[in-house]
């Protein structure tokens, strides 16, 4: 198929229910795109957008591994701006995508009074394939705004998870300031890759227009080491005076490097860890109450361990231990150029896919170590910009059945020492249970994630406990005891439509709600 680009997007029609075919797109000899996709043609879920810009004029060949028989019949849509989703029952405080699949957070970086979220991407589905950056940005860190994607795979392979940073110095070479993303390429992951015969790299894309426009460059930095070795995290270790990447290997292992001019990078530990794999974070997190320091090393589900770091290995000072009560969120990763601030961001593992996006951005959380039953522990309170989404405060009355109303609520309660019985919060089909008696908070809902077991977490009956729900389309965030609880809840998917009720035998001292909007 032939095609002469007059309009900036090519719009590829999906049909969900067919067969994945390798689709490529070619400027002559030189392949230029390529993805796996099931192509409509009587039938169309969606449409995938490809941005076509730089090919004004020019004559395109598309062709797939089923040969010319298979594009037969498919219209490919040739448009000015990318399709817009009314889906009715999209989130309205969690970013999704207009289309297609997204999962884990990369590149959280802060730099002229933007916030930019990139992010695992796949336009072309809502399953997990064609492994893109996409991209969105905030200037309150609450209202997200789809940009363009930002990288697309290519002959090193599909463009997997990784992290920015503002090269201050220009250290890198690429201009003062300069925005510098790690990555890691994909080799062998699309067809592409695997006929170049490379294999997973890590690489280094950079932008000097604040990621309006974003180059790659060509000579990797890490070369293959093992298996699927991924996900850099890339940081400045003042104390030694150099620049740090932490990386996972392969099965619980994972990789610390140093470098002087973020371009060559020397190994100095490799630590297998029980129990944790990849998109580590390696992070300095406040004590609260005072004015210390600890380093936490974080994997993908909300493993972490707490320990002290030199700037060239990891040595830990506790056991492995859960972030998270639930298994929704997955990969968090933090801003960057945000000064003293831990904001985490993580991915939000849901299932339905009938709006035809799947999965959605968590609410950005600021996280703390704060004294737990075994020690330390990581505690998450909302980032405070969500403050200037609060409408008037209502009273949560005891026993009363309300009409959420269609608007995103926040529904804070708390309980004074001394309680005893069993306090019921329903939202819609779901209902957490706050069980005084035997210091449990329990989530009772059909729509586990396949990895949850039981949705419990415990706290101490003997000290005062509140707890802060957010209410979203499709999910909940809970956050109790100071945040040392901390869950995301997939629901049904008009949850906003439902209604909210506060019951049982240990009612709060105090209980209110408000719109977020």
């Amino acid at each position: 198929m032939d095609i002469t680009v007059s309009e900036k997007y090519l719009w590829f029609p999906v049909d969900m229910s067919g067969e994945m075919v390798w689709v490529s797109v070619y400027d002559g000899d030189q392949k230029i795109q390529e993805m796996k996709v099931s192509l409509g043609k009587e039938h169309i879920d969606f449409y995938g957008v490809w941005k076509a810009t730089e090919y004004l004029g020019k004559e395109l060949r598309i062709v797939s591994e089923k040969g010319e028989e298979y594009l037969d019949g498919v219209d490919i849509r040739q448009e000015k701006t990318r399709p817009q989703n009314d889906y009715p029952y999209r989130p309205r405080l969690h970013y999704t995508p207009a289309y297609g699949w997204v999962n884990d957070p990369n590149g959280l970086v802060y730099v002229d009074g933007v916030y930019h979220m990139f992010h695992q991407y796949n336009p072309y589905s809502t399953e997990w394939q064609n492994m893109s950056w996409g991209h969105a940005t905030s200037t309150d860190l609450m209202h997200w705004e789809e940009q363009e994607v930002a990288s697309t795979p290519d002959e090193y392979g599909t463009m997997y998870s990784g992290c920015a940073m503002v090269d201050e110095k220009n250290t890198a070479g690429y201009g003062k300031d300069a925005l510098l993303f790690f990555y890691t390429a994909a080799g062998g992951m699309n067809e592409w890759s695997k006929e170049a015969g490379n294999l997973f790299t890590q690489k280094l894309m950079w932008s000097t227009d604040g990621a309006k426009t974003i180059h790659k460059r060509d000579e990797e930095l890490v070369p293959w080491i093992v298996g699927e070795n991924r996900d850099p995290k890339v940081f400045w270790h003042a104390e030694s005076n150099a620049y740090v990447m932490i990386m996972y290997l392969e099965e619980n292992d994972f990789l610390i490097l140093r470098s002087a001019d973020l371009l060559h990078w020397e190994q100095t530990q490799k630590m297998m860890v029980p129990g944790m794999w990849e998109c580590p974070l390696l992070i300095e997190v406040p004590v609260e109450g005072t004015d210390k320091k600890e380093w936490v090393f974080w994997s993908a589900d909300g493993y972490y361990q707490i320990g002290s770091f030199d700037g060239y290995t990891f040595q830990t000072k506790t056991e492995r231990k859960m972030a998270y009560f639930s298994r929704r969120a997955y990969a968090a990763q933090n801003f960057v150029n945000v000064g003293e601030r831990v904001l985490l961001v993580p991915w939000v593992r849901l299932d339905n896919a009938n709006g035809w996006y799947r999965g959605a951005m968590g609410i950005p959380q600021e996280i703390c170590l704060k004294d737990g039953a075994d020690g330390l522990q990581l505690a998450f309170s909302m980032a405070e910009e969500l403050h200037a989404l609060r409408g008037s405060w209502e009273v949560l009355p005891q026993n009363e059945t309300i009409f959420i109303a269609g608007e995103a609520r926040e529904v804070v309660l708390s309980w004074n020492v001394g309680m005893t019985g069993t306090e019921l919060l329903e939202i819609g089909e779901t209902t957490i249970r706050v069980d005084f008696t035997h210091g449990e908070l329990w989530v009772d809902t059909d729509r586990k994630h396949e990895l949850d077991g039981e949705l419990r977490g415990v706290f101490d009956p003997a000290k005062p406990l509140d707890m802060t729900v957010v209410i979203d389309q499709e999910m909940l965030d809970i956050l109790a005891d100071g945040g040392r609880l901390c869950g995301t809840i997939e629901t049904e998917e008009n949850v906003l439509g439902k209604t909210l009720k506060l019951r049982g035998d240990a009612a709060p001292g105090a209980a209110k709600w408000c719109v977020l909007k």
